[in-house]
């Protein structure tokens, strides 16, 4: 089949893109096991269809899911604009706050489960080591990133982590995955005014993942 390559391809990234997932309780036991499911099999356009029906209903998890499948491509061509917009209502329908209270032992009752939503320090951990971020800003206070990265809807999109400096845990935050040094400048210009205005610069992906914490 001409379509064998690419969706080998895709099942590879899968497992990291299902550990990104919240599937809520709102979403009835059969529908989260069929999206599951069909993520899992590469059958796209059937985890479209439930996401689609979930997400007109205001379920922010199947909005999260949706943008994820639009930011990465899977089942169609990849659409970071709408990717923002879905993860813009997500965010919204407060699906931040739900996965900040969320616990890697919760056990939903009867058959539902949870697949946990990636962290933003994961979210880095996950990208290509070769490609190249956007560091969008650095600080020793924490919450200033956090709502930073909140405010403007960067879930999926981004990341942050700490590092030991000088005896001072510095968070920084990064956005994108690109994978050359050109490419990323480039991105630096599409950047809303919000996101640039500390001046974001070029790193190396994989000189931030070894800084990383075990």
């Amino acid at each position: 089949m001409e379509l064998k390559t690419a969706v080998h391809g895709m099942r590879r990234a899968l497992p990291a893109f299902l550990a990104g997932l919240l599937l809520a309780p709102s979403l009835a036991a059969e529908n989260l096991l069929d999206a599951a499911d069909a993520l899992r099999n590469g059958n796209y356009p059937r985890a479209w269809m439930i996401y689609s029906q979930q997400a007109e209903s205001g379920d922010p998890a199947a909005l999260y899911n949706l943008a994820l499948m639009e930011e990465r491509g899977l089942g169609r061509p990849a659409n970071p604009f709408e990717a923002r917009v879905l993860f813009g209502r997500a965010s919204r329908l407060a699906l931040v706050d739900a996965y900040n209270r969320i616990q890697p032992a919760i056990k939903p009752a009867g058959d539902q489960r949870v697949l946990l939503l990636e962290t933003p320090e994961e979210w880095i951990k996950a990208q290509n080591p070769r490609y190249y971020t956007l560091q969008l800003a650095s600080s020793t206070n924490r919450k200033l990133i956090e709502k930073y990265y909140t405010r403007n809807n960067l879930q999926g999109m981004a990341g942050y982590y700490v590092n030991r400096r000088q005896g001072e845990d510095w968070y920084a935050l990064v956005y994108g995955a690109y994978p050359t040094v050109s490419e990323a400048n480039a991105a630096i210009a599409s950047l809303p005014e919000d996101l640039r205005k500390w001046s974001p610069w070029v790193r190396k992906l994989k000189d931030i993942q070894r800084l990383i914490k075990p």
